[in-house]
């Protein structure tokens, strides 16, 4: 008989995925189990998630739409999920505790609504530690945001950003198909 705490994380993460949509999604997890947030919709490729101390929140609320491409990494303490809409591309790094929101949650005053717009994330995107992406963010390939920046606007490709909020440093001379990992 097998008993649920038997069942290696990665093959329980693949299940959960693949009952919430993601059909060819083949997940590996290292550590403790997500947290996967089902209620939306949640097509991945390849995923490695790394929840060694802390679990990743990941997955979809009612009516989001979260897309992870194909050989995504995400790290420890790390939230990826969508409310409205969140892309990220192929063979993209989230660092560890890094917030990823299409969604401010709560209206900040009475007068103005919450703010609600989609994320997405170029390919070969490295994400650094503690780094927040705000929603109505698109990130060009092979960009990199540095550990603890606040990303605001929009990155231009191959740009590294670091700050709070996020400015461009300096711009990256990465080929096309070159991969960090």
């Amino acid at each position: 008989m097998l008993k649920v705490r038997d069942v290696p994380s990665s093959l329980w993460a693949t299940a959960v995925f693949r009952w919430a949509g993601a059909r060819s999604a083949i997940v590996t997890v290292d550590g403790r189990r997500p947290v996967l947030v089902t209620a939306g919709s949640i097509t991945c490729g390849r995923l490695f998630l790394r929840c060694k101390t802390i679990p990743i929140e990941v997955g979809a609320g009612k009516n989001g739409s979260l897309v992870l491409g194909e050989r995504v990494f995400i790290n420890t303490g790390a939230t990826v999920v969508a409310n409205h809409s969140i892309v990220v591309g192929d063979d993209c790094l989230i660092g560890d505790l890094v917030a990823i929101f299409d969604s401010d949650h709560h209206p900040m005053e009475p007068s103005r609504p919450t703010r609600i717009a989609p994320v997405r994330l170029g390919a070969n995107v490295w994400v650094g530690r503690s780094a927040t992406i705000l929603p109505g963010v698109t990130i060009g390939d092979h960009a990199v945001i540095a550990a603890g920046s606040i990303v605001t606007g929009d990155v231009p490709a191959r740009t590294l950003m670091a700050g709070v909020p996020a400015r461009p440093i300096r711009t990256l001379d990465i080929p096309d198909g070159w991969r960090r990992w």
